[in-house]
């Protein structure tokens, strides 16, 4: 679990955030933060393994949750603000008990909250920077996160299907067929790149500068991802013996 984490916290340049907090409350705020990340982990697994959730279960992860929020430093009421983003995704992961899929929504939308776990670390590590040598906030992020979370999608797609998981590059195979599916999702990222060009093209801020160039990175490795797991998908047909669309098809 430690190591995806810290993979997770790679990927997503927690790193370089953290670089902006001041060196003695670093270490003690990384291990906070990695044990968030191991709390939401948690919840986020309970969902995608258990059909018939129990209100009890989500409130014993919630409490890990909040208990972790505490020791960060944050209120009962300042951690129910926080995690908005959180039990919006939530929502969203219940709902497809209910087959209201998330295809049914903009992907823009729906993406933006699949990225609140990072989005929520972002947010503490910034209530911990010196904001004299840090110059951008979360919104700043708000398209290499969009694309990071794509990428995760493509990256997950054969061991996502044997859960109960809000993978929307699976579901829309499931809906429209692989090359329409391919193509939505090869559109989507144009736009985020394109987005994230006309935000910083006029830029002359180091930092916005290097989320441009990341942003850039990983929208050519996404859609390079998204080629070679398409032709894998084509070579190998779905098994959904466990998944979302075996609870689906046994209702």
């Amino acid at each position: 679990m430690k190591e995806k984490i810290q993979e997770l916290f790679e990927y997503r340049k927690i790193p370089y955030l953290l670089s902006f907090v001041k060196k003695k409350e670093r270490k003690w705020l990384v291990k906070n933060l990695i044990q968030l990340q191991k709390d939401i982990y948690e919840l986020d697994s309970y969902l995608e393994t258990k059909w018939n959730l129990k209100t009890k279960k989500l409130d014993k992860y919630w409490s890990k949750i909040n208990r972790t929020l505490s020791k960060l430093g944050y209120s009962p009421e300042e951690s129910y603000k926080l995690t908005s983003h959180v039990r919006k995704y939530q929502l969203h992961e219940t709902q497809l008990r209910e087959r209201k899929m998330p295809s049914r929504l903009s992907k823009e939308y729906y993406y933006y909250y699949k990225s609140c776990d990072v989005r929520l670390t972002r947010a503490i590590i910034s209530d911990y920077t010196d904001n004299g040598k840090y110059s951008c906030d979360i919104t700043d992020w708000r398209f290499f996160d969009l694309i990071s979370e794509i990428n995760d999608d493509i990256e997950d797609i054969f061991e996502d299907q044997v859960t109960i998981n809000g993978n929307l590059f699976n579901i829309l195979i499931h809906e429209v067929g692989l090359e329409i599916a391919s193509e939505q999702i090869y559109t989507v990222l144009n736009e985020f790149y394109d987005a994230s060009n006309d935000r910083y093209r006029m830029t002359k801020n180091g930092d916005k500068l290097n989320i441009m160039k990341w942003t850039s990175e990983y929208y050519f490795d996404t859609v390079e991802l998204l080629r070679k797991n398409s032709k894998a998908i084509r070579n190998k047909p779905f098994d959904d013996k466990a998944g979302l669309y075996h609870y689906l098809s046994s209702d």
